[in-house]
């Protein structure tokens, strides 16, 4: 810790114990450290948002604001009892941000009360209850002329209660926190965790009283049937949404009345599924939105079913209506194992267009009608549907209706985005579009025992079969090509939503594609080159694939509207007090300045021990020094309230005035940066507004030891320094953090640094416009030239991060630094 040394060595003996009470002081260390900690958790939040190019799991990132609200709340409470005056106000505010950054992280409250079940033909049937799933079927059931199966929704209000009952929050938050979806061994170990809670867990017995009732009312309804199954349906609130989590979750089929509670947890337990799990994170949704609703219907026995798109998903024939049908059950179909039948009509004829595949289990009365069903369907939701169906004795049933997820096509998308045809040999053509794009990479079986983690980071998959599962692998995937499946499978609309290029039907791929090999996949055309282009990746993303307008980062971006920009700046201004802070970077700033200004305040008034003095120096910045040797000589009796450089003892302090004073940097007329560039706005940023007591720089000096807190303007520096006769005792601690320039100027600023300090044999750490350093171990001439050099740097970089733009403007700054010392280049000692 950077404050640590300095009160471990001096806070006893430095104050003279008749000033305050020793308890301030305490309070006063513990602040700054609370204060660095807040830093590191706010440039955490940073990175986030601007590192970070997926969605993080919702958990950790709640898990991430706890750690930085009580840190936070610490900072008030210190203040408290340094400056009570100060912090009057300020937990009001704090309290106030605090509520506004809870309820956008957790909206949404999980009820646990009735209603347990609701049938598809009563009222009251909402998304937040029952799912899309359940409410689209319950609206179809109630108000569409079509047949669809009875049954029931067990609500989203049961798996509150079931989570509540066991009380399995706690353990459910604890393993998402730790999960890295990045890491399949950590994805699987969760995931394995979360279902065997799931499984466990006793339904409350209400909600279990509940579900026997209702299945019990729907076998006697049902009477007429010789045999009544169900089949028991995942309907969670987020599915079948803006996002579809196509496949995701479990259905269970064929299911006997008497198992339907162990279908029931079944189900619900399929929410922690290693794919279930990356979608979640993927479409950036929390757990507890993602609240897990059942629907539970009459099992149709179906000789014939299918999957209706009511116009082309890819956006290409949008007066289409697409009819796939497989003989029997529609589960290899949604499950990309079958090849299926395909009829198209024209949607507003209501003619048959084409047919193509395998051979058709409908004849063409019933494929019209399930056309006119299908047309009706897009008219009644007033949008293109994704409709899942079925056929046994009678009539089509409809089974489910969810929004379709159609793609503008590139080219349409932005005519210039057009890719022409690659300069390439063509190994093969054919199979089916099912997702568009372009993706260049290498060719990868995928073998019996895979691992996500074995393929490259640009791989063309290569399967036999596309199970929506495969998601796992889509973040190293350029492209996928299925021998088998559909463009009406799941992991089809899972490929169109992440924008990842998709062949299916390419039934003999494997005959002329080598492991391996470098190979171009245009699944527009069906086309697959040999080699790579230079355009190498381009694809019509979908919702789960638009970057920093992905629902999960505009959330998180106005949570950090709450957290990082600093709005108060001059300690002096009328405006430096609680009523302006607009975020808690504007806390932790008003807690640091007020804590300080108020324990070097003793040093003002008190004893000559703690009697502060102003350094006198040209430099345009103050500088107030506290001595805190017991020799007499530093301990002279003197009126005077300033001091020189050759009356200060500190040799840490005067190795890094050294620096700070070198040549190279013009401080006076300002020539080292060009300021002519920048206004007078500007220049007050690169200063600590001189003359001004409550915004100086401020010094803690002995004869081997340094506290110094210098600040420039908008970003401050600690440095922390022991360099005395032991070695192993010496050491040299730096934090930097802040500026008044951009993200960008802030990161190249600390690439500078970076640079120089690893040189000078730092350990450094980075976090967005947070740098922490330490050197340990050096003698004292070792430990002094370095710090002559690390003054030098400080100078330099003043205002750096509003001039560098690029790794070509840190390149060019770090040979003008290194010009007055090649010592940093050759790796001998700096000279002083």
């Amino acid at each position: 810790m950077l404050t640590n040394n300095l009160f471990k060595r001096w806070t006893y003996k430095f104050f003279a114990p008749d000033l305050l009470q020793r308890g301030t002081y305490e309070a006063f260390r513990r602040l700054l450290e609370h204060d660095r900690r807040c830093h590191e958790l706010i440039a955490d939040f940073q990175d986030l948002f601007f590192k970070k190019q997926e969605p993080t799991e919702w958990t950790q990132v709640t898990a991430l604001y706890d750690q930085l609200s009580e840190a936070v709340g610490a900072i008030t409470k210190e203040l408290t009892l340094i400056s009570a005056r100060e912090a009057t106000d300020l937990s009001t505010y704090y309290k106030k941000f605090d509520s506004y950054i809870r309820f956008l992280l957790q909206p949404e409250s999980n009820r646990t009360d009735p209603p347990y079940i609701i049938c598809l033909g009563e009222p009251g049937m909402t998304t937040q209850l029952g799912g899309n799933k359940a409410k689209n079927l319950a609206e179809i059931y109630q108000n569409f002329d079509c047949s669809v199966p009875p049954g029931f929704a067990v609500t989203t209000n049961s798996w509150n209660s079931l989570v509540a009952y066991n009380d399995l929050r706690p353990a459910i938050n604890s393993h998402l926190r730790t999960l890295d979806p990045e890491d399949n061994q950590s994805l699987l170990d969760t995931s394995n965790a979360l279902i065997s809670l799931i499984m466990s867990a006793d339904i409350p017995p209400e909600v279990y009283q509940a579900i026997q009732d209702a299945s019990h009312d729907l076998v006697t309804g049902l009477a007429a049937k010789t045999q009544t199954r169900f089949a028991v349906r995942s309907s969670a609130i987020s599915e079948d949404g803006l996002n579809s989590f196509a496949g995701q979750y479990r259905s269970i089929l064929n299911v006997d009345p008497e198992d339907v509670h162990h279908s029931y947890l079944q189900v619900l337990a399929s929410k922690y599924t290693p794919s279930a799990l990356l979608y979640r994170i993927t479409a950036g949704i929390s757990d507890t939105e993602a609240s897990m609703a059942v629907l539970i219907i009459e099992m149709i026995k179906a000789r014939a079913a299918g999957v209706i798109y009511t116009t082309d998903p890819k956006g290409d024939k949008q007066d289409t209506l697409f009819i796939h049908s497989v003989q029997g059950g529609g589960e290899k179909l949604v499950g990309g194992k079958a090849r299926p039948h395909l009829s198209c009509f024209n949607k507003k004829e209501l003619s048959p267009v084409k047919e193509s595949g395998s051979k058709c289990p409908i004849d063409q009365e019933e494929a019209k009608k399930l056309a006119r069903l299908a047309a009706g369907l897009e008219d009644f939701f007033g949008a293109p549907q994704d409709i899942e169906w079925a056929i046994g004795d009678g009539e089509p049933v409809i089974l489910q209706s969810r929004p379709l997820k159609t793609i503008i096509p590139i080219q349409d998308a932005d005519p210039e985005n057009k890719v022409d045809k690659p300069d390439l040999p063509l190994l093969y053509h054919g199979g089916v579009t099912a997702a568009q794009g372009r993706g260049t990479g290498v060719a990868c079986f995928l073998s019996t025992s895979p691992n996500p983690q074995d393929l490259p980071p640009d791989a063309i998959l290569i399967v036999e079969n596309i199970p929506a599962s495969l998601i796992i692998f889509l973040s190293r995937c350029k492209a996928v090509i299925s021998t088998m499946g559909s463009s009406a499978s799941h992991f089809s609309t899972i490929c169109r939503e992440l924008g990842v290029p998709l062949i299916v039907e390419a039934t003999d791929i494997k005959e002329k594609i080598t492991h391996g090999e470098m190979i171009t996949v245009d699944a527009d055309s069906q086309n697959i080159y040999l080699g790579r282009t230079e355009d190498s990746s381009t694809a019509a993303g979908g919702p789960l694939s638009t970057g920093k307008n992905h629902p999960y980062f505009l959330r998180l971006q106005t949570i950090l509207e709450f957290i990082t920009p600093l709005n108060i700046l001059d300690p002096e201004a009328d405006s430096f007090v609680p009523e302006s802070c607009r975020s808690f970077h504007d806390i932790v700033r008003f807690a640091h300045e007020k804590s300080v200004q108020a324990m070097f305040a003793i040093g003002k008034s008190g004893s000559r021990r703690g009697h502060r003095k102003r350094l006198e120096t040209a430099l345009p910045f103050d500088l107030y020094l506290i001595t805190v040797d017991d020799d007499k000589e530093s301990r002279k009796a003197t009126d005077d309230d300033t001091i020189t450089i050759d009356q200060v003892e500190s040799i840490p302090f005067r190795a890094l005035w050294q620096g700070l004073t070198h040549p190279s940097i013009e401080w006076g007329d300002r020539e080292y940066y060009n300021w002519k560039e920048y206004d007078s706005a500007a220049m007050t940023d690169g200063f600590a507004f001189k003359n001004k007591t409550e915004s100086a720089s401020y010094a803690v000096c002995g004869h081997d030891y340094l506290n110094l807190n210098i600040r420039f303007g908008y970003h401050f520096t600690i440095v922390d320094a022991l360099c005395g006769e032991s070695s192993e005792q010496n050491y040299c601690s730096i934090r930097f953090a802040g500026g008044g320039g951009t993200i960008e100027g802030r990161f190249f600023r600390l690439k500078y640094l970076e640079e120089i300090l690893s040189k000078l044999g730092f350990q450094v750490t980075s976090k967005t416009d947070l740098l922490d350093a330490r050197l340990e171990g050096l003698n004292i001439e070792q430990m002094t030239k370095r710090l002559v050099t690390l003054g030098r740097m400080l100078g330099t970089s003043k205002l750096m991060d509003m001039m560098l733009k690029d790794e070509e403007s840190v390149a060019s700054h770090l040979d003008l630094f290194f010009q007055f010392d090649d010592t940093l280049l050759s790796g001998r000692e700096p000279t002083l």
